[in-house]
Protein backbone atom coordinates (compact mmCIF):
# COMPACT_ATOMS: atom_id res chain seq x y z
CA UNK A 1 0.00 0.00 0.00
CA UNK A 2 2.89 2.25 0.83
CA UNK A 3 5.05 1.33 -2.17
CA UNK A 4 1.61 2.15 -4.07
CA UNK A 5 1.59 5.92 -2.39
CA UNK A 6 5.03 6.15 -3.23
CA UNK A 7 4.49 5.55 -7.05
CA UNK A 8 1.13 7.99 -7.07
CA UNK A 9 2.85 10.64 -5.94
CA UNK A 10 6.69 10.50 -7.55
CA UNK A 11 4.63 9.12 -10.59
CA UNK A 12 3.31 12.44 -11.98
CA UNK A 13 6.76 14.31 -11.20
CA UNK A 14 8.29 11.95 -13.43
CA UNK A 15 6.22 12.75 -16.49
CA UNK A 16 6.00 16.21 -16.03
CA UNK A 17 9.70 16.08 -15.98
CA UNK A 18 9.70 13.35 -19.56
CA UNK A 19 7.45 16.03 -20.61
CA UNK A 20 9.56 19.31 -19.65
CA UNK A 21 12.31 17.02 -21.61
CA UNK A 22 10.14 16.86 -24.84
CA UNK A 23 9.54 20.85 -24.72
CA UNK A 24 12.81 21.49 -24.30
CA UNK A 25 14.07 18.98 -27.41
CA UNK A 26 11.44 20.66 -29.89
CA UNK A 27 12.19 24.51 -30.11
CA UNK A 28 9.64 25.43 -32.17
CA UNK A 29 7.32 23.52 -29.41
CA UNK A 30 8.65 25.89 -26.88
CA UNK A 31 8.30 29.09 -29.10
CA UNK A 32 4.83 28.25 -29.31
CA UNK A 33 3.86 27.66 -26.01
CA UNK A 34 5.50 30.52 -24.40
CA UNK A 35 7.44 33.11 -27.18
CA UNK A 36 4.74 33.24 -29.82
CA UNK A 37 2.16 34.37 -27.65
CA UNK A 38 4.06 36.76 -25.59
CA UNK A 39 5.28 38.34 -29.18
CA UNK A 40 1.62 38.50 -30.34
CA UNK A 41 0.81 40.02 -26.54
CA UNK A 42 3.31 42.97 -27.38
CA UNK A 43 2.22 43.47 -30.98
CA UNK A 44 -1.12 43.92 -29.84
CA UNK A 45 -0.53 46.11 -27.13
CA UNK A 46 1.61 48.52 -29.63
CA UNK A 47 -1.32 48.74 -32.16
CA UNK A 48 -3.81 50.42 -28.71
CA UNK A 49 -0.71 51.84 -27.60
CA UNK A 50 -2.46 55.03 -28.05
CA UNK A 51 -5.50 53.75 -26.54
CA UNK A 52 -7.86 55.71 -27.94
CA UNK A 53 -8.10 56.35 -31.85
CA UNK A 54 -6.88 60.30 -32.90
CA UNK A 55 -6.40 62.40 -35.85
CA UNK A 56 -8.51 60.41 -38.21
CA UNK A 57 -8.10 61.87 -41.69
CA UNK A 58 -11.05 64.00 -43.06
CA UNK A 59 -11.95 65.97 -45.92
CA UNK A 60 -13.81 69.12 -46.26
CA UNK A 61 -15.62 70.64 -49.14
CA UNK A 62 -16.47 73.86 -48.33
CA UNK A 63 -18.64 75.41 -50.82
CA UNK A 64 -19.44 78.73 -48.65
CA UNK A 65 -16.14 79.97 -48.00
CA UNK A 66 -17.34 82.21 -45.17
CA UNK A 67 -15.83 83.49 -41.76
CA UNK A 68 -18.70 80.89 -40.57
CA UNK A 69 -17.72 77.51 -42.91
CA UNK A 70 -13.93 78.69 -41.40
CA UNK A 71 -14.94 78.48 -38.54
CA UNK A 72 -16.78 75.26 -38.95
CA UNK A 73 -13.55 74.03 -40.11
CA UNK A 74 -11.41 75.39 -37.35
CA UNK A 75 -14.14 73.60 -34.79
CA UNK A 76 -13.85 70.37 -37.09
CA UNK A 77 -10.18 70.30 -37.09
CA UNK A 78 -9.61 70.93 -33.00
CA UNK A 79 -11.49 68.08 -32.74
CA UNK A 80 -9.09 65.29 -30.86
CA UNK A 81 -10.89 62.60 -33.19
CA UNK A 82 -10.14 63.96 -36.58
CA UNK A 83 -7.98 65.63 -38.56
CA UNK A 84 -8.79 67.92 -41.23
CA UNK A 85 -6.17 66.66 -43.61
CA UNK A 86 -7.68 67.18 -47.42
CA UNK A 87 -9.70 70.55 -48.52
CA UNK A 88 -11.21 69.24 -52.03
CA UNK A 89 -12.83 71.73 -53.64
CA UNK A 90 -15.59 69.21 -55.32
CA UNK A 91 -17.36 66.44 -53.66
CA UNK A 92 -16.52 64.32 -56.73
CA UNK A 93 -12.89 64.38 -55.61
CA UNK A 94 -14.42 64.08 -51.97
CA UNK A 95 -15.92 60.84 -52.89
CA UNK A 96 -12.39 59.67 -54.61
CA UNK A 97 -10.37 60.25 -51.09
CA UNK A 98 -13.30 58.17 -48.71
CA UNK A 99 -13.31 55.26 -51.35
CA UNK A 100 -9.07 55.28 -51.63
CA UNK A 101 -9.18 54.89 -47.70
CA UNK A 102 -7.50 58.35 -47.97
CA UNK A 103 -9.96 59.85 -45.41
CA UNK A 104 -12.62 58.44 -43.32
CA UNK A 105 -15.22 60.82 -43.58
CA UNK A 106 -16.37 64.00 -45.63
CA UNK A 107 -18.04 67.38 -44.63
CA UNK A 108 -19.94 69.25 -46.91
CA UNK A 109 -20.49 72.63 -45.80
CA UNK A 110 -23.32 73.93 -48.37
CA UNK A 111 -22.95 77.49 -50.60
CA UNK A 112 -24.34 80.53 -49.07
CA UNK A 113 -24.55 78.64 -45.46
CA UNK A 114 -23.80 81.81 -43.30
CA UNK A 115 -26.66 84.08 -45.39
CA UNK A 116 -29.00 81.13 -44.76
CA UNK A 117 -28.16 80.95 -40.75
CA UNK A 118 -27.98 84.73 -40.58
CA UNK A 119 -32.35 84.54 -42.30
CA UNK A 120 -33.01 81.47 -40.01
CA UNK A 121 -33.47 79.13 -42.88
CA UNK A 122 -31.33 76.17 -41.04
CA UNK A 123 -29.32 74.93 -43.72
CA UNK A 124 -27.47 71.90 -43.60
CA UNK A 125 -24.26 70.56 -43.24
CA UNK A 126 -23.46 67.25 -44.69
CA UNK A 127 -21.49 64.85 -42.97
CA UNK A 128 -20.43 61.83 -44.91
CA UNK A 129 -18.77 58.60 -43.03
CA UNK A 130 -17.12 55.22 -43.75
CA UNK A 131 -19.25 53.19 -41.62
CA UNK A 132 -17.94 49.82 -43.07
CA UNK A 133 -14.99 49.92 -40.76
CA UNK A 134 -17.09 50.73 -37.37
CA UNK A 135 -14.43 52.27 -35.24
CA UNK A 136 -12.84 54.62 -37.46
CA UNK A 137 -16.32 55.30 -39.04
CA UNK A 138 -18.09 55.93 -35.77
CA UNK A 139 -15.54 58.00 -33.83
CA UNK A 140 -15.29 60.30 -37.47
CA UNK A 141 -19.29 60.87 -37.06
CA UNK A 142 -19.18 61.50 -33.30
CA UNK A 143 -16.10 63.95 -33.83
CA UNK A 144 -17.74 65.79 -36.34
CA UNK A 145 -21.19 66.46 -34.59
CA UNK A 146 -19.96 66.96 -31.38
CA UNK A 147 -18.21 69.78 -32.99
CA UNK A 148 -21.13 70.70 -35.10
CA UNK A 149 -23.69 70.82 -32.25
CA UNK A 150 -20.60 72.94 -30.23
CA UNK A 151 -21.00 76.05 -33.51
CA UNK A 152 -24.40 75.93 -34.02
CA UNK A 153 -25.00 76.45 -30.14
CA UNK A 154 -22.09 79.19 -30.22
CA UNK A 155 -24.58 80.61 -32.67
CA UNK A 156 -27.92 80.50 -30.61
CA UNK A 157 -26.32 82.20 -27.80
CA UNK A 158 -24.39 84.78 -29.61
CA UNK A 159 -27.89 85.53 -31.73
CA UNK A 160 -29.83 86.14 -28.52
CA UNK A 161 -27.47 88.13 -27.10
CA UNK A 162 -27.87 90.10 -30.19
CA UNK A 163 -31.36 90.73 -29.33
CA UNK A 164 -30.90 91.55 -25.66
CA UNK A 165 -30.98 88.37 -23.64
CA UNK A 166 -28.41 87.90 -21.10
CA UNK A 167 -25.61 85.48 -21.95
CA UNK A 168 -27.08 82.81 -19.13
CA UNK A 169 -30.56 83.26 -20.60
CA UNK A 170 -29.37 82.85 -23.97
CA UNK A 171 -27.22 79.66 -22.85
CA UNK A 172 -30.48 78.27 -20.75
CA UNK A 173 -32.46 79.06 -24.16
CA UNK A 174 -30.01 77.25 -26.36
CA UNK A 175 -30.13 73.92 -24.19
CA UNK A 176 -33.52 74.02 -22.38
CA UNK A 177 -33.15 70.45 -21.42
CA UNK A 178 -29.84 69.43 -20.76
CA UNK A 179 -28.46 66.08 -20.18
CA UNK A 180 -26.04 64.73 -17.50
CA UNK A 181 -23.91 61.79 -19.62
CA UNK A 182 -22.04 59.55 -17.08
CA UNK A 183 -19.96 56.89 -18.74
CA UNK A 184 -19.14 53.88 -16.20
CA UNK A 185 -16.26 51.72 -15.76
CA UNK A 186 -14.56 52.58 -19.02
CA UNK A 187 -14.91 56.80 -18.90
CA UNK A 188 -12.38 57.39 -21.74
CA UNK A 189 -13.21 54.90 -23.65
CA UNK A 190 -10.12 53.51 -23.90
CA UNK A 191 -9.67 50.71 -25.99
CA UNK A 192 -6.62 49.14 -23.99
CA UNK A 193 -9.48 48.88 -20.97
CA UNK A 194 -11.75 46.60 -23.04
CA UNK A 195 -10.22 45.05 -26.04
CA UNK A 196 -6.88 44.66 -25.57
CA UNK A 197 -7.64 43.26 -22.11
CA UNK A 198 -10.51 40.76 -24.19
CA UNK A 199 -7.83 39.91 -26.81
CA UNK A 200 -5.43 38.58 -25.11
CA UNK A 201 -7.16 35.78 -23.34
CA UNK A 202 -8.80 35.21 -26.65
CA UNK A 203 -5.75 34.81 -28.11
CA UNK A 204 -3.88 32.53 -25.29
CA UNK A 205 -6.94 29.98 -25.98
CA UNK A 206 -6.28 29.48 -29.07
CA UNK A 207 -2.23 28.23 -27.67
CA UNK A 208 -3.99 27.04 -24.84
CA UNK A 209 -6.05 24.42 -26.58
CA UNK A 210 -3.81 23.59 -29.86
CA UNK A 211 -0.85 22.92 -27.77
CA UNK A 212 -2.50 20.94 -25.67
CA UNK A 213 -3.82 18.91 -28.28
CA UNK A 214 -0.76 18.50 -30.24
CA UNK A 215 1.22 17.05 -27.02
CA UNK A 216 -1.73 14.31 -26.58
CA UNK A 217 -2.08 13.37 -30.20
CA UNK A 218 1.79 13.26 -30.39
CA UNK A 219 1.59 10.75 -27.21
CA UNK A 220 -0.83 8.36 -29.25
CA UNK A 221 0.66 8.29 -32.54
CA UNK A 222 3.47 6.26 -31.07
CA UNK A 223 2.82 2.78 -30.89
CA UNK A 224 1.33 1.86 -27.16
CA UNK A 225 2.25 6.31 -26.09
CA UNK A 226 -0.84 6.30 -23.94
CA UNK A 227 -0.18 3.16 -21.67
CA UNK A 228 3.72 3.94 -21.56
CA UNK A 229 2.48 7.22 -20.09
CA UNK A 230 -0.19 5.88 -17.83
CA UNK A 231 2.24 3.33 -16.72
CA UNK A 232 4.84 5.75 -16.03
CA UNK A 233 2.58 8.04 -14.26
CA UNK A 234 1.22 5.01 -11.79
CA UNK A 235 -2.39 5.61 -12.90
CA UNK A 236 -4.17 8.04 -15.38
CA UNK A 237 -4.77 10.76 -12.87
CA UNK A 238 -1.02 11.22 -12.11
CA UNK A 239 0.12 10.42 -15.64
CA UNK A 240 -2.14 12.87 -17.22
CA UNK A 241 -1.32 15.95 -14.13
CA UNK A 242 2.35 15.39 -15.14
CA UNK A 243 1.74 15.36 -18.57
CA UNK A 244 -0.40 19.14 -18.76
CA UNK A 245 1.68 20.31 -15.13
CA UNK A 246 4.26 21.71 -17.05
CA UNK A 247 2.03 23.44 -19.82
CA UNK A 248 -0.05 24.51 -17.40
CA UNK A 249 2.53 26.87 -15.28
CA UNK A 250 3.88 28.28 -18.98
CA UNK A 251 0.29 29.24 -20.18
CA UNK A 252 0.12 30.95 -16.26
CA UNK A 253 3.06 32.75 -16.83
CA UNK A 254 2.30 34.00 -20.08
CA UNK A 255 -1.14 34.87 -18.78
CA UNK A 256 0.67 36.55 -15.65
CA UNK A 257 2.91 38.56 -18.55
CA UNK A 258 -0.03 39.88 -20.30
CA UNK A 259 -1.53 40.98 -17.36
CA UNK A 260 1.32 42.52 -16.24
CA UNK A 261 1.79 44.83 -19.24
CA UNK A 262 -1.92 45.93 -18.93
CA UNK A 263 -1.90 47.16 -15.30
CA UNK A 264 2.11 47.97 -14.85
CA UNK A 265 2.65 50.00 -18.42
CA UNK A 266 -0.80 50.87 -19.97
CA UNK A 267 -2.25 51.68 -15.87
CA UNK A 268 -5.01 49.64 -16.61
CA UNK A 269 -7.40 50.38 -13.40
CA UNK A 270 -8.05 46.69 -11.08
CA UNK A 271 -11.10 47.14 -8.78
CA UNK A 272 -11.95 43.89 -7.64
CA UNK A 273 -10.71 40.89 -5.96
CA UNK A 274 -7.55 39.71 -7.03
CA UNK A 275 -7.98 35.67 -5.45
CA UNK A 276 -10.95 35.51 -7.13
CA UNK A 277 -9.50 37.36 -10.35
CA UNK A 278 -6.59 34.31 -9.79
CA UNK A 279 -9.01 31.73 -9.73
CA UNK A 280 -10.95 32.58 -12.81
CA UNK A 281 -7.40 32.70 -14.64
CA UNK A 282 -6.34 29.20 -13.57
CA UNK A 283 -9.97 27.31 -14.31
CA UNK A 284 -10.02 28.85 -18.15
CA UNK A 285 -6.53 27.41 -18.83
CA UNK A 286 -7.41 23.98 -17.17
CA UNK A 287 -11.31 24.48 -19.39
CA UNK A 288 -8.99 24.56 -22.64
CA UNK A 289 -6.15 22.28 -21.75
CA UNK A 290 -9.01 19.79 -21.09
CA UNK A 291 -10.73 20.53 -24.26
CA UNK A 292 -6.86 20.11 -25.99
CA UNK A 293 -7.07 16.70 -24.21
CA UNK A 294 -10.53 15.90 -25.76
CA UNK A 295 -9.39 16.84 -29.33
CA UNK A 296 -6.15 15.15 -28.94
CA UNK A 297 -8.00 11.62 -27.91
CA UNK A 298 -10.46 12.32 -30.52
CA UNK A 299 -8.57 13.36 -33.61
CA UNK A 300 -7.13 10.07 -35.69
CA UNK A 301 -3.85 12.53 -36.27
CA UNK A 302 -1.68 15.41 -35.30
CA UNK A 303 -2.66 17.29 -38.02
CA UNK A 304 -6.57 16.93 -37.72
CA UNK A 305 -6.09 17.16 -34.07
CA UNK A 306 -4.17 21.52 -34.92
CA UNK A 307 -7.17 21.81 -37.18
CA UNK A 308 -10.08 20.70 -35.39
CA UNK A 309 -8.36 23.05 -32.13
CA UNK A 310 -7.92 26.05 -34.62
CA UNK A 311 -11.72 25.69 -35.63
CA UNK A 312 -13.00 25.56 -32.43
CA UNK A 313 -10.87 28.32 -30.30
CA UNK A 314 -10.29 31.08 -33.37
CA UNK A 315 -13.47 32.45 -33.77
CA UNK A 316 -14.61 32.05 -30.48
CA UNK A 317 -13.75 36.27 -30.10
CA UNK A 318 -17.17 37.35 -32.18
CA UNK A 319 -19.31 35.00 -29.79
CA UNK A 320 -17.99 36.16 -26.37
CA UNK A 321 -20.31 39.55 -26.48
CA UNK A 322 -17.40 42.61 -27.16
CA UNK A 323 -17.48 43.19 -30.79
CA UNK A 324 -21.54 42.19 -30.77
CA UNK A 325 -23.95 41.77 -27.71
CA UNK A 326 -25.02 38.56 -27.06
CA UNK A 327 -28.48 39.82 -25.78
CA UNK A 328 -28.70 40.56 -29.71
CA UNK A 329 -27.27 37.33 -30.85
CA UNK A 330 -29.63 34.24 -31.98
CA UNK A 331 -30.29 31.12 -30.67
CA UNK A 332 -27.14 29.39 -31.67
CA UNK A 333 -24.83 32.08 -31.38
CA UNK A 334 -26.25 32.57 -28.11
CA UNK A 335 -26.13 28.87 -27.08
CA UNK A 336 -22.45 28.45 -28.36
CA UNK A 337 -21.27 31.64 -26.51
CA UNK A 338 -22.44 29.91 -23.57
CA UNK A 339 -20.44 26.75 -24.09
CA UNK A 340 -16.99 28.82 -24.60
CA UNK A 341 -15.05 29.06 -21.52
CA UNK A 342 -13.75 32.18 -22.86
CA UNK A 343 -17.12 33.52 -22.80
CA UNK A 344 -17.22 33.45 -18.87
CA UNK A 345 -13.63 34.27 -18.01
CA UNK A 346 -14.30 37.27 -20.16
CA UNK A 347 -16.99 38.48 -18.09
CA UNK A 348 -15.14 37.73 -14.51
CA UNK A 349 -12.21 39.39 -16.39
CA UNK A 350 -13.91 42.94 -16.93
CA UNK A 351 -15.75 42.30 -13.99
CA UNK A 352 -13.23 42.09 -11.63
CA UNK A 353 -10.65 44.29 -13.38
CA UNK A 354 -13.10 47.32 -14.42
CA UNK A 355 -16.54 46.77 -12.42
CA UNK A 356 -15.00 46.29 -9.25
CA UNK A 357 -18.89 44.18 -9.21
CA UNK A 358 -19.91 42.01 -6.37
CA UNK A 359 -18.59 38.37 -5.32
CA UNK A 360 -21.53 37.30 -5.77
CA UNK A 361 -22.29 38.90 -9.59
CA UNK A 362 -18.79 37.00 -10.74
CA UNK A 363 -19.50 33.96 -9.19
CA UNK A 364 -21.54 32.64 -11.57
CA UNK A 365 -18.54 33.44 -14.17
CA UNK A 366 -16.37 30.88 -12.10
CA UNK A 367 -18.92 28.45 -11.59
CA UNK A 368 -19.23 28.26 -15.43
CA UNK A 369 -15.71 28.08 -15.98
CA UNK A 370 -15.59 24.69 -12.98
CA UNK A 371 -18.23 23.27 -14.71
CA UNK A 372 -16.64 23.37 -18.33
CA UNK A 373 -13.34 21.88 -16.92
CA UNK A 374 -15.03 19.19 -14.90
CA UNK A 375 -17.40 18.16 -17.97
CA UNK A 376 -14.18 17.98 -20.09
CA UNK A 377 -12.44 16.51 -17.64
CA UNK A 378 -15.28 13.60 -17.31
CA UNK A 379 -15.27 13.39 -21.00
CA UNK A 380 -11.42 12.88 -21.15
CA UNK A 381 -11.85 10.42 -18.27
CA UNK A 382 -13.66 8.50 -20.48
CA UNK A 383 -11.85 8.79 -23.37
CA UNK A 384 -8.45 7.56 -21.86
CA UNK A 385 -10.68 4.59 -20.27
CA UNK A 386 -11.93 3.01 -23.59
CA UNK A 387 -8.36 3.69 -25.23
CA UNK A 388 -6.55 2.09 -22.58
CA UNK A 389 -6.74 -1.59 -23.51
CA UNK A 390 -6.57 -1.30 -26.97
CA UNK A 391 -3.20 0.78 -25.96
CA UNK A 392 -1.75 -2.15 -23.94
CA UNK A 393 -2.75 -4.01 -27.27
CA UNK A 394 -0.61 -1.90 -29.26
CA UNK A 395 2.61 -2.01 -26.69
CA UNK A 396 2.67 -5.72 -27.29
CA UNK A 397 2.04 -6.39 -30.33
CA UNK A 398 5.52 -3.68 -31.17
CA UNK A 399 7.62 -5.94 -28.27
Amino acid sequence: MQAADQTLKTGWLLVARREVRRIARRPALWFFVLVFPILIFLMLASIFRVGVPTDLPVAVVDLDRSALSRQIVQAVDAMPEVSVAQRPLELAEARQLLLSGKAYGVVLIPAELERDVRARRSPEVVVFYNNQFMTPGSTVARGVQTALANVSASIGVSMRVGQGETVHQAMEAANPIPVQQSPLFNPTLDYVHFLLAALMPAVLQIFICAATAYAVALERQKPGGLWIMLRLGGGMVPAMLGKLLPYTAIFAAVLAAGDALLFYVYGTPFNGSMPLYLAGGLLFILAYQMIGVVIGLAAPTVPMALGAAGILTAPALGFIGISFPRLAMGGFATLWSALLPLTWYTDLRVDQMLRGAPLDISLSALGALGWAALITVALAAVMLFVRRPRQRILEERAA
